[in-house]
């Protein structure tokens, strides 16, 4: 079982280096840095996570298009790349609805979007003059003067149907959403695998990896109130509602958005359950989280992608269970 860890760039850039180094030595396989508005920056945070660890997959996601060009996209992987070579991959995805509103941003078109940038930053990796009239961006001949010294692999983020075929028609793997339960996460990926299936591509060779809400701790019911806010941050977001309805699970969805929009992550926590936590979220003791885990890889990911929990000693403790299922 490959583990990897995500940092939500909520603390701060020393912690986040600090537990990078510690968690590449406890040997997890990836180091996924989020690009949330308003946090730490990933391209930068990952350059540094390269420059401090000598083997773990460097990952900013979910980078969108509608805040990011392809071409400076490129120019940041490809330097990503050169520092740590064959360890970078980038993830593409549409953005957190909140944060692209305010940032003055409307998501048309995303299916379209997506595969324009795509499109775009791969034959700029691969050091083609790029022509395109985008609905996004046009690019004119725009081209990289130099190219990486090994191939950067273009995952996608997707939450909805139309946007998991895509990813098995034109990624080189996805990454799924935390807040999903395991049967979610084993509907998606038959999806993505159609969408493969279709464009005559093996799925199987496509990485297949999901974050997962997650917070260890020596007791059951400390873990579960660490986990809380967590949650809450990832219901906010209204791509979330099929997996809800596919789990026949409702919560007041509405009340979370209207918290966290002014900020008010204590009344956020309180619309969150403790059933919320159990069916959406890994948290417990060691070898209750171990369990928990194998439940989301015999749903057919390759790689879990710790999101974790709580404040630096929290994600300290959580290395236990990394090292235990090494």
């Amino acid at each position: 079982m490959k583990i990897g860890v995500s940092f939500d760039g909520s603390g701060s850039f020393g912690d986040a280096l600090a537990f990078a180094k510690e968690a590449a030595a406890a040997g997890v396989s990836g180091l996924w840095m989020a690009d949330h508005m308003g946090y730490r920056e990933p391209m930068l945070s990952c350059l540094a996570f390269a420059l401090a660890t000598p083997s773990a997959r460097l990952v900013p996601t979910a980078v969108s298009p509608y805040l990011r060009h392809p071409m400076p996209t490129a120019m940041q992987m490809a330097t990503l790349a050169e520092a740590a070579p064959g360890r970078a991959a980038l993830a593409v995805g549409l953005g957190n609805p909140l944060f692209l509103a305010e940032s003055g941003e409307t998501p048309e078109k995303p299916l379209r979007v997506i595969r324009e940038f795509v499109a775009a930053v791969r034959a700029s990796l691969w050091g083609e003059p790029v022509t395109m009239e985008g609905l996004r961006f046009r690019l004119a001949g725009a081209r990289m003067m130099f190219r990486p010294p090994a191939p950067i692999p273009i995952y996608l983020s997707p939450m909805k149907e139309q946007m998991l075929r895509l990813s098995g028609r034109i990624g080189d793997g996805l990454v799924l959403s935390a807040g999903l339960a395991p049967e979610f996460v084993a509907h998606s990926l038959a999806l993505a695998r159609e969408g493969a299936e279709a464009a005559g591509r093996d799925f199987g060779a496509l990485h297949r990896a999901g974050y997962i809400s997650f917070v260890a701790a020596p007791d059951s019911a400390q873990a579960v109130a660490k986990v809380r806010r967590q949650l809450a941050f990832i219901f906010r977001n209204r791509f979330i509602d099929e997996s809800l309805a596919f789990s026949r699970f409702s919560i007041d969805k509405e009340g979370i958005i209207a918290a966290l929009s002014r900020r008010d992550f204590a009344a956020a926590e309180r619309l969150v359950s403790d059933e919320a936590v159990e069916r959406f979220a890994v948290a417990g003791t060691v070898q209750e989280c171990c369990d928990k885990l194998e439940r989301y890889a015999a749903a057919g990911l390759d790689e879990l992608v710790l999101l974790m929990a709580g404040g630096l000693d929290d994600h300290r403790y959580g290395l236990k269970v990394i090292r235990a299922l090494g």
